[in-house]
């Protein structure tokens, strides 16, 4: 080997050395900084509060022989069937990995390592999704090592403070990062050569099931990858080839989105939702965050906006195909992230625009803006020739690694002060035998739900004595699997927006919604109907009257209602209104073509009584009985999946307020049994993925090319056809 080609290598293993280290840097920084994730076993105060819970109740559906893709989750908002309506892929692959360990390791370690190793390991997709895309190995290798030090002011993009356990728990969205990248990728190849068909649809199916929104988004983006680099003679390929990979991504997951089309009357529409998440934040606002680096480097110097600067120059300079296709991505995200109010008429343009949350098209900017930054790198590695010496690639990458410690240093800081908080709420809880001994009192009680106060009222008392915002005992119940009246999570259920309105002076509330315990602290002057069970020195635990999860009620009268944004208003004057103390629920008919009203009212049964009460997950067993025929009411939130039997004869359920199951029982005693069965078509449509999936792996590699070799003789029988019917 010649000297020359001698240092040519020495150059190049230089050069893979020094890129390595500067993706391996903010990696291992983050390794460390993320760990108490995984080592401080607490419980949350963000939406991984939520995400946990469906874990453990898929877990226990899938123990109970239930069907997994579907159950009911009864502790939060009077119950909902969160998978019915949410991407699930995420929760059910901690299952299947919790199950593939045997259990040795806990369900909540397992859901909080898969959390932790989706964010560290996020500059490896990063590094090999850009690589696919054809961006040199100096940009992949910096766009890479800045994928997870972006900081923002909890924007909802991906920064880690999405995250982590003092952030906002966006669990699915890890997995949404990773696939966005990947499905991007695998799209960039395509398109453009024509390859990975196969690998493209199940990358699509997997994003579609991990996350819908960017899913969503990603049709966007891939209308306009379709778009780029377009000509007559390459047009009709990649339309068919895209539509092709879409059609199977749609077969694939078809048993996730068409129930959801099918059912989405049920699911909430909140009108307390911050009106930014609808709207996003307008054009002044989020030009100003770019300008400013807030949209990168929010609290610190803004390193990632400058290299995302510089390779915006680089872009426009140098024209390369794929950083000018990640500098047109920016923009158009940039521009939709504007939100209605900038975009105006033009927002309605957008498919399903009623209830999309502008607010999180920030992951498209982000998306672009990591590519844009490793241009941005790739220049500066440029600007000093690396190429031409080992010690010009030296100070490129350590020009680079330079720029990225104030940022490497601040994420650092954030995720020290996560740690010590975390440790922090969870030696309080440990200390807290007090909080202990209540919860040990209620395992032992009948079941009913809990009661811990709310956000707006003494339940931010109820804190654990912990010096900064953290858990309350209305939050730690729910992860304790205690069903509660409790501030809504998600709000997915037609009754979690009508908890803002209990009123915990009105013994009916208690009853309405079959609140059979209050925890609340000592010393707080509480309503005489209240009946002390338990006293320590920091809290006291009250029972209350309640008659039971079931009752008898008289029907005030039926209506129409046509959506869910008439039917909360309705719901909420009921809630407030005198009906819960009267027992004079409304029979609503919904959703129905239009608001009218059907009839009068039909007498209770004053005299009912339930004589036995078993109250499940996802079933009910009462032992009902009236000398009348009379409506049953069952406090949980309905659904058309409820499915009712009396005596063992099936028979209908229909909704009552607020959005509780209604039953008809004639007179006499019944035994009635409630139980929620998965959407009908969920399994088959499930059945009709997999043998997609499978159909899609056996396929043969050529088949793209024997379809079109076949044209030729389709064309000849066609010809003939044509010729016969002319005769």
């Amino acid at each position: 080997m010649s000297a020359a080609a001698r240092r040519v290598i020495d150059r190049l293993t230089l050069r893979t050395a020094a890129l390595a280290l500067l993706v391996a840097i903010p990696m291992a920084a983050q390794a460390i900084g993320l760990l108490p994730e995984v080592t401080v076993p607490v419980a949350n105060v963000n939406d991984d509060t939520e995400h946990a819970l469906y874990i453990e109740n898929a877990s226990d559906a899938l123990a109970r022989g239930e069907n997994v893709l579907e159950f009911w989750v009864p502790e939060m908002d009077e119950g909902f069937p969160q998978f019915l309506y949410y991407q699930n892929l995420p929760h059910l692959s901690v299952v299947a990995l919790h199950r593939l360990l045997g259990g040795t390791v806990d369900i909540f370690t397992v859901f909080n390592i898969v959390r932790y190793l989706g964010i560290v390991l996020l500059p490896l997709t990063v590094f090999w999704s850009m690589r696919r895309m054809d961006f040199d190995v100096v940009a992949a290798a910096v766009g890479a090592s800045a994928s997870t030090l972006f900081a923002t002011n909890f924007l909802y993009g991906f920064d880690v403070g999405s995250y982590l356990w003092r952030g906002l728990g966006l669990y699915t969205q890890i997995w949404a990062m990773h696939l966005s990248f990947i499905a991007l990728a695998s799209l960039w190849r395509l398109l453009r050569y024509g390859t990975g068909f196969r690998w493209t649809a199940v990358v699509l199916g997997a994003l579609v099931l991990s996350h819908l929104l960017y899913a969503y988004m990603m049709v966007v983006t891939a209308a306009l990858l379709l778009v780029w680099g377009v000509t007559r003679a390459n047009a009709l390929a990649r339309i068919a080839r895209l539509a092709g990979a879409g059609a199977i991504a749609l077969a694939l997951t078809s048993w996730m989105w068409l129930p959801y089309i099918l059912e989405r009357g049920f699911q909430n529409a909140s009108p307390y939702l911050q009106p930014e998440k609808y709207a996003s934040f307008g054009a002044p606002t989020i030009l100003g965050w770019l300008v400013r680096g807030e949209l990168t480097d929010y609290g610190r110097v803004p390193v990632l906006a400058a290299l995302l600067a510089i390779g915006v120059v680089a872009t426009i300079r140098l024209r390369a195909s794929s950083a000018a296709f990640a500098l047109a991505l920016f923009a158009v995200w940039l521009v939709l992230y504007f939100g209605r109010g900038t975009l105006g008429p033009l927002a309605s343009l957008l498919p399903l625009q009623e209830t999309l949350l502008f607010h999180r098209f920030i992951g498209g900017v982000h998306i672009a803006a990591i590519m844009l930054i490793g241009v941005g790198g790739s220049a500066i590695f440029a600007l000093v020739r690396a190429q031409q010496s080992s010690t010009r690639t030296a100070i490129a990458a350590a020009a680079i690694a330079i720029l990225l410690v104030p940022a490497i240093k601040e994420r650092l800081d954030f995720e020290n002060l996560n740690g010590l908080w975390m440790r922090q709420t969870k030696s309080a809880i440990d200390s807290d035998t007090e909080m202990a001994a209540i919860i040990g009192a209620l395992r032992d009680l009948p079941a009913g739900r809990v009661y811990a106060g709310l956000r707006s009222n003494w339940g931010e008392q109820l804190d654990f004595a912990i010096p900064f915002r953290s858990v309350h005992a209305y939050q730690y119940l729910v992860t304790d699997r205690f069903r509660m009246l409790a501030p809504p999570y998600g709000g997915a259920s037609l009754n979690s927006d009508l908890q803002f309105d209990f009123n915990d002076q009105v013994a009916a509330q208690y009853d309405l919604y079959n609140v059979r315990y209050v925890v609340a602290p000592r010393g707080l002057a509480m309503p005489g109907f209240l009946q002390p069970l338990r006293t320590t020195t920091r809290y006291v635990l009250y029972a209350t009257p309640s008659s039971g999860h079931a009752e008898y009620v008289a029907l005030a009268g039926r209506e129409q209602v046509s959506s869910a944004a008439s039917l909360f208003p309705r719901n909420r004057a009921f809630v407030n209104g005198p009906g819960p103390a009267a027992r004079a629920y409304i029979r609503w008919d919904y959703p129905a073509p239009a608001d009218r009203v059907l009839s009068g009212e039909i007498a209770g049964c004053p005299s009912g009584t339930l004589r036995y009460e078993r109250v499940q997950a996802s079933r009910f067993d009462f032992i009902a009985s009236c000398p009348t025929p009379a409506t049953l009411v069952v406090k949980e939130t309905y659904h058309p999946n409820w499915r009712a039997t009396v005596d063992g004869a099936p028979v209908e359920t229909f909704m009552a307020s607020p959005s509780f199951i209604g039953i008809p029982l004639p007179a006499g005693e019944h035994f009635v049994v409630v139980d929620y069965r998965s959407t009908p078509i969920k399994t088959p449509l499930f059945v009709f993925g997999l043998l997609a999936l499978v159909a899609l792996i056996l396929a043969r590699r050529d088949l793209p090319e024997r379809v079109r070799g076949m044209r030729p003789r389709l064309d000849r029988w066609r010809r003939a056809a044509r010729a016969r019917l002319a005769r």
